[in-house]
């Protein structure tokens, strides 16, 4: 949910950019032209809605016994089945607004292809948890869990 958050609220401030440089183009353009610059911020928004809503749709991540599965992308999806073996480290990455909706990135880094691929807008917990089961003791001495108190 906070993943397709992010993405409207992207998309929206993209059109209300646009809306911005619209407002001033029909101000200074001549009298026919000045309805004609709304159309550019109004599709933008239909556009950008509807690749928000498929970006996000399109997120996700499993762990199989052998391999790493991540997919992303709105209109060219991407799935990357990474062999748990090759990899080799974790890097872990949090924007301003990410850290905001308590997502974050976390790369599985390796020496094949192109070097490291990245889980996208995954939940804090469900990151580290990802990571730590993906390549048991690898991330281990940096993890901090809570301890459950014993009914």
């Amino acid at each position: 949910m906070a993943a397709r958050r992010r993405r409207v609220v992207r998309a929206v401030v993209t059109a209300a950019v646009l809306a911005a440089g619209a407002g001033t183009a029909a101000w200074l353009l001549p009298g026919p032209w000045r309805a004609w610059v709304w159309l550019v911020p109004a599709l933008a928004l239909a556009a950008g809605l509807r690749l928000a809503v498929s970006s996000a749709g399109s997120l996700g991540h499993a762990l199989g016994d052998r391999h790493l599965i991540s997919r992303s992308g709105a209109i060219v999806r991407h799935t990357v089945a990474l062999d748990r073996g090759g990899i080799s480290g974790w890097t872990i990455r949090e924007s301003f607004f990410q850290r905001r909706s308590g997502l974050l990135t976390v790369s599985a880094t390796t020496a094949a292809g192109k070097g490291s691929y990245d889980v996208v807008d995954v939940g804090r917990g469900d990151g580290l948890e990802l990571a730590a089961h993906a390549v048991p003791g690898l991330l281990e001495p940096f993890l901090v869990r809570q301890k459950q108190r014993a009914a």
